[in-house]
């Protein structure tokens, strides 16, 4: 990202909020270069502006960051969910975790149920793929030898998964949870690349 930009992130990450004239004088720019930095932001739905009325004087415009800017700044969800399931699994005998594992399963399909209901199997399987995309899978589908695979070349939950395969076999189930299929995970690696298929019976 562009450094005046990220520098405006950073000061309304720390801040909360911020004029105008307090983020071109903590930057050093004047505020026509700034205001011009806050429309690309604004435009890239990264910041929001409210209008302020005063007693006195013109009103003036106070800029906050959006739920979507929260994504430009590190995160480390998959170290805190390691150590949450590294714990359970000191206290939870296999029984138990997949107890969990199917809970998990079923919540997660019962969100994502009402677009896949009453549809045909391909018409699911397109939807599906649509939810993956969403999810951050990078998913495709196509037709194999009297089967469907769904594709996968990115694995949002990789950093937790390769340590909890448990991960996975939830995953494997909500899919056959959407698909009303069972479905058969198959895994190709090549170089650092890790590619996870599902095969869906026709």
């Amino acid at each position: 990202m562009q450094k005046t930009r990220r520098e405006i992130l950073d000061i309304l990450k720390r801040k909360g909020t911020a004029t105008l004239d307090e983020l071109a004088r903590e930057i050093g720019l004047s505020a026509v270069t700034i205001r011009a930095h806050l429309s690309v932001l604004e435009r890239d739905d990264l910041v929001a502006s409210d209008e302020v009325r005063g007693r006195v004087g013109r009103p003036h415009f106070v800029y906050s960051l959006t739920s979507r800017a929260q994504e430009q700044f590190p995160v480390s969800y998959h170290l805190v969910a390691h150590r949450f399931l590294e714990a359970f699994m000191t206290v939870a005998g296999p029984e138990q975790m997949q107890r969990v594992v199917q809970q998990v399963a079923d919540s997660w399909a019962a969100e994502r149920a009402g677009r896949v209901t009453g549809r045909e199997l391909e018409q699911r399987v397109a939807e599906v793929v649509e939810i993956r995309n969403e999810e951050g899978a990078m998913a495709e589908w196509e037709r194999v030898d009297g089967a469907i695979l769904i594709h996968q070349y990115n694995c949002p939950a990789s950093q937790i998964a390769s340590g909890h395969p448990e991960v996975c076999q939830a995953e494997q189930e909500y899919l056959s949870r959407l698909l009303g299929r069972v479905v058969e995970r198959q895994v190709e690696t090549r170089g650092m690349e890790r590619k996870c298929s599902y095969r869906v019976a026709i």
